[in-house]
């Protein structure tokens, strides 16, 4: 008998060493989400606590190997929260590959690792992307804005604008670091719509935003401030090079705040269009949308209105609190409720790591900015036609709220010459939607609704 159980525990413990061994090493994996191929490495060593994960990924070598802080390392499973992207992934040892889901943002996709080195698939585009022939020129322009920043974009010029005087319209993306193409989950509308601008004699000059792309600079440090002082540098510099050419801005979502901060410092613009756009306030804008996006994706009615609470206290702390004291007085705020919260919506976050979130996202100078803008205060400067288009389906920016914002906020002279579409059954991206919550805009195939481009083209030729 001891003999069987002696033999016994050296093959279980063969068993054990071989399947440690087994998921220990380096594992890779391309695979496609939202539009997009990544490649993904795991540096997995050791097993439990003593073990690591180190997350890399190769296509994106500006972002440095991350140690997993939260894991779980088992012989034949492993897990881990990459708490900086939102990011988690749960899989299993199959044969000689890991097999598991990832999630992100409200997307779960399956991610397969292998020993073996992957190089990315090609990803087939959406339905509406430019396909060639192109009957226009296309050029790469650089504005160099600082001793440090240089913005990199594309100038879409029809042949008949070689003409002295033509319409030139510049997109300007919404928040988050966009590159040019305002690539959004695999859709690139800005490229979509420049595209159907430039088909119809309307030249356009879209750009990588700071630090994105072939823009130098650093995003993550730049405020509203910074990104109109970008897009006066880019007004100045196309009206340089084209001095009789009819400036035009396309300002979607928070490019739209830029656009305003930008006009009251230029006589250089014909007319400004606000798609998806704030009239109000970026405080309200923020305090609403924290309810109707929980709301669409299927959270109950107090996890919602808990969800509003969550950020309306921190955008109040944080237009009155300075950046030393801001995460005192949240963590105050969520000390006199925090029994009350429902406990599906901290999704196991204690208060620590609640009032660390809330800190990223408000203790900041963009934030602030942010939170403080009225654009009240800069339409009430301007004599300029705007073109105001929303989606009635908009969870981000409300459209009902912020059109009649706009109409009370905007001086007499430019009321009196401003246009206003809704665009029924569209999202914040103007994209005809379903379930009409953040998770679709992947899946859906539109990138953007037709209708929003011929307004927009219209709108422009009927202002020469």
């Amino acid at each position: 008998m001891k003999r069987n159980y002696f033999l016994l525990t050296i093959i279980l413990y063969i068993i054990q060493h071989t399947t440690h061994s087994q998921i220990q090493g380096v594992w890779h994996s391309n695979f496609e989400v939202a539009g997009k191929s990544l490649l993904m490495d795991l540096d997995v060593q050791g097993i439990g606590r003593d073990g690591s994960i180190i997350v890399s990924i190769p296509d994106q070598p500006q972002l440095k190997p991350q140690t997993m802080e939260e894991f779980a390392l088992f012989s034949d499973s492993l897990w881990f929260n990459w708490k900086m992207l939102g990011l988690t992934y749960s899989a299993k040892l199959h044969g000689d590959s890991l097999v598991g889901t990832m999630k992100q943002a409200g997307l779960a996709w399956s991610a397969i690792f292998y020993k073996k080195v992957m190089i990315a698939k090609e990803v087939k585009g959406k339905i509406q992307d430019p396909k060639g022939p192109f009957p226009y020129m296309t050029r790469e322009i650089q504005v160099k804005t600082d001793k440090k920043t240089t913005l990199s974009g594309t100038l879409i010029l029809p042949e008949k604008e070689k003409a002295a005087q033509f319409p030139l319209v510049i997109l300007v993306s919404g928040s988050g670091a966009q590159d040019r193409d305002c690539e959004i989950l695999g859709h690139r509308s800005f490229w979509v719509l420049a595209d159907h601008l430039g088909r119809n004699g309307i030249a356009s000059f879209r750009y990588d935003d700071r630090g994105v792309g072939k823009s130098s600079g650093k995003f993550n440090e730049a405020t509203q401030t910074d990104f109109a002082n970008d897009l006066l540098f880019i007004i100045n510099k196309l009206k340089k090079e084209f001095p009789k050419a009819k400036l035009f801005i396309y300002g979607h979502s928070e490019g739209g705040m830029t656009a305003l901060r930008a006009a009251v410092q230029t006589k250089y613009l014909t007319g400004i269009i606000e798609a998806a756009s704030v009239g109000n306030s970026g405080k309200e804008v923020l305090i609403e949308q924290q309810y109707l996006i929980p709301k669409a994706s299927g959270y109950s009615e107090e996890e919602s209105l808990w969800n509003q609470r969550f950020y309306k206290a921190g955008a109040e702390i944080a237009l009155r609190s300075t950046t030393n004291d801001f995460s005192k007085q949240y963590n105050a705020w969520l000390n006199s409720c925090w029994d009350s919260i429902p406990q599906k919506l901290l999704d196991g976050a204690n208060q620590k790591e609640l009032t660390e979130q809330m800190s990223a996202f408000f203790n900041n100078a963009w934030a602030r900015e942010f939170l403080a803008f009225e654009s009240q205060a800069y339409l009430s400067q301007l004599d300029l036609p705007f073109l105001i288009i929303n989606g009635s389906k908009d969870i981000q920016v409300p459209a009902q709220a912020n059109q009649a914002s706009f109409r009370t906020a905007m001086s007499k002279a430019s009321l009196e010459k401003s246009t206003f579409y809704l665009l029924e059954g569209a999202n914040h991206l103007f994209q005809q939607c379903k379930e009409c919550n953040l998770s679709e805009y992947a899946t859906l195939e539109q990138s953007i609704d037709p209708q929003v481009m011929q307004w927009v083209t219209s709108w422009i030729l009927a202002q020469l």
